[in-house]
C-alpha cells in the first residue's frame, strides 16, 4: 500500500507517515552505495550517510559537514556504536534541542542498517533486546505459525521471542498480560508487572502494508491510549518517537 494511499485513508498521520518515507529513503539509498561501492571505510560512510541526508532533506550539505568533523574529534567509532552520534556535544541557534536530536537520530538510523548482515539469524529470547545492536524492541509480529518475531526499530533485526511474555521483565504469566485492540486489530501487549507494553501485529497486516514499521506508524493511537492509561513504550520508532503525545 502506498504513502499517498494511507495518508488519504488516515490525514491525521500525514506528518510522521511523510518523515517514514524519507528515513526509509535514506535507509535504503545508504545501504544500496555502500553495497554498490563496496565501502568498509568509517569516513566513506560517514560522508555517503550526510550526502544522501543533505539530498532527501533538501538541506545544503555545507550546513551539515561539520558533523563529519564532530563524530571525528568524538573518537567514538560510529560504525560499531551507532548510538553515539545522539550523545555528540552539538549546539545550534538554528535548531531547537528537540529538532538537533531528531535530526541526529536520523542520521544514526543508516549506521545501525549497517551493523545487520543479510539473513542474520538471531533470537531475542536472551535478553529481550535486539541481539545484533542491543536495543529494546516494542513491537513484534505474529506468523502464521503463532511464532512471535520481536523486530528492532533501529538495526531493523527481527528474531524469535516467547509467544507469550514481556521482553523487559520476562513476565510469562498471561493472567498479567493485558491485551489492547485498535480499529484494525493491531495490539497492544500490556504488562502488569513492570507497567510496559509492546504492540504486535498479524501476518495480515504485513500483507497489506508490506512493512512492520509502517503498521507500527499507521497504528500510533494505540500508542496514544496505552500510554495514556499510564503504561511505557522503552524504545522509539522508525521516526525517533517513544513517548506519543
Amino acid at each position: 500500500m502506498k504513502i499517498e494511499e494511507i495518508i488519504k485513508e488516515k490525514p491525521h498521520l500525514q506528518s510522521p507517515l511523510e518523515l517514514y518515507e524519507k528515513i526509509k529513503n535514506l535507509t535504503e539509498q545508504c545501504k544500496q552505495e555502500k553495497e554498490r561501492v563496496k565501502l568498509d571505510n568509517d569516513i566513506a560512510l560517514i560522508d555517503i550517510v550526510l550526502k544522501n541526508f543533505s539530498s532527501i532533506f533538501n538541506i545544503p550539505f555545507e550546513s551539515i559537514s561539520f558533523l563529519k568533523d564532530e563524530i571525528i574529534k568524538s573518537g567514538k567509532d560510529i560504525i560499531k556504536e551507532p548510538d553515539s552520534l545522539w550523545f555528540l556535544p552539538i549546539q545550534s541557534e538554528e535548531l531547537s534541542k528537540e529538532e538537533l536530536e531528531r535530526m541526529l537520530f536520523i542520521l544514526s538510523k543508516p549506521f545501525f542498517v549497517f551493523l545487520r548482515k543479510e539473513g542474520q539469524q538471531a533470537s531475542f529470547m536472551d535478553t529481550g533486546k535486539c541481539p545484533v545492536c542491543g536495543t529494546d524492541s516494542s513491537f513484534a509480529m505474529i506468523t502464521e505459525n503463532n511464532e512471535k518475531i520481536m523486530i528492532c526499530p533501529l538495526c531493523e533485526h527481527g528474531g524469535s521471542f516467547f509467544r507469550i511474555g514481556c521482553p523487559y521483565c520476562f513476565n510469562k504469566d498471561s493472567s498479567k498480560i493485558e491485551i489492547l485492540l485498535d480499529d484494525e486489530e493491531i495490539r497492544a501487549e500490556v504488562c502488569l508487572e513492570c507497567n510496559t507494553y509492546i504492540k504486535s501485529f498479524r501476518e495480515n497486516h504485513y500483507i497489506k502494508y508490506r512493512d512492520p514499521f509502517l503498521i507500527d506508524l499507521i497504528s500510533l493511537p494505540l500508542d496514544i491510549v496505552a500510554q495514556k492509561k499510564g503504561y511505557i513504550r522503552r524504545s522509539p520508532n522508525f521516526i525517533g518517537l517513544r513517548v506519543i503525545k
